[in-house]
């Protein structure tokens, strides 16, 4: 994979790790602050940049520093063969069927409960929102491939590789510290809580069909393997 090719594919990526979450909390942060008067108002603006700017820079940091540290170590993980190897690789597909399964339920039963409302967070409590959701990215999947798919790459690649991948997972959150530069936010975060509410129902709809749809082809691969002695999967 080429420079251009890997940039690309962090850039695929990143919608894979899409968050929508942070934007939300910066908003309601900005809500539930004062801003009468104009130093009040810098305030606000001052620490929803830093928090931007803290989860946004720390994620592409974090990618950085693990692709240094354990990228070649992820990229030589026969990933192919554990994943394909025999009963076990079958058992735990099965398992995480059922998982799966459990997940979509709970996901469908609770589809039209009211939205969990954001409460409102100190200046202390935004920053660690966000060191918190850099933290928490090491277990989202598109962010691993990201690392395992950089260690055969240049630093000078990596680098806008993951910044692309921080930017486009926050994309939301990137395009509200923009507009909170030029004193735009309050119209930008008014559209960004227009845009989700009403994507909501959709997601709701869709997270627990998506998650029984994988949970079949899981069963289904597991299935073939104990009747048969081979993956549906190859």
């Amino acid at each position: 994979m080429n420079p251009v090719q890997f940039l690309a594919a962090s850039s695929g990526l990143g919608v894979g790790g899409f968050d929508p979450a942070p934007a939300l909390i910066a908003a309601v942060f900005m809500a539930a602050r004062p801003s009468e008067t104009p130093e009040q108002a810098r305030g606000v603006r001052r620490d929803v940049l830093l928090f931007g700017t803290v989860l946004i820079g720390g994620t592409a940091l974090w990618g950085v520093g693990l692709s240094l540290l354990v990228g070649e170590r992820l990229a030589s993980v026969p990933w192919h063969g554990l994943l394909r190897a025999g009963g076990w690789a079958a058992g735990v597909e099965l398992l995480l069927a059922i998982a799966g399964f459990c997940a979509a339920g709970h996901k469908w039963v609770h589809r039209n409960d009211p939205p969990r409302q954001e409460k409102a967070r100190n200046r202390a409590g935004l920053m660690l929102v966000a060191l918190g959701f850099v933290a928490i990215v090491t277990a989202d999947v598109p962010f691993i491939v990201t690392i395992g798919l950089s260690s055969h790459q240049p630093v000078w690649v990596v680098i806008p590789a993951f910044i692309v991948w921080a930017v486009v997972s926050q994309f939301p959150l990137f395009v509200l510290c923009i507009a909170v530069l030029f004193n735009k936010h309050r119209k930008v975060s008014q559209v960004i809580g227009r845009v989700w509410d009403s994507l909501r129902t959709w997601v709701r709809w869709a997270v627990p069909i998506g998650l029984a749809s994988v949970s079949v082809l899981l069963l289904l691969d597991a299935a073939r393997f104990f009747l048969l002695g081979h993956f549906l999967i190859g």
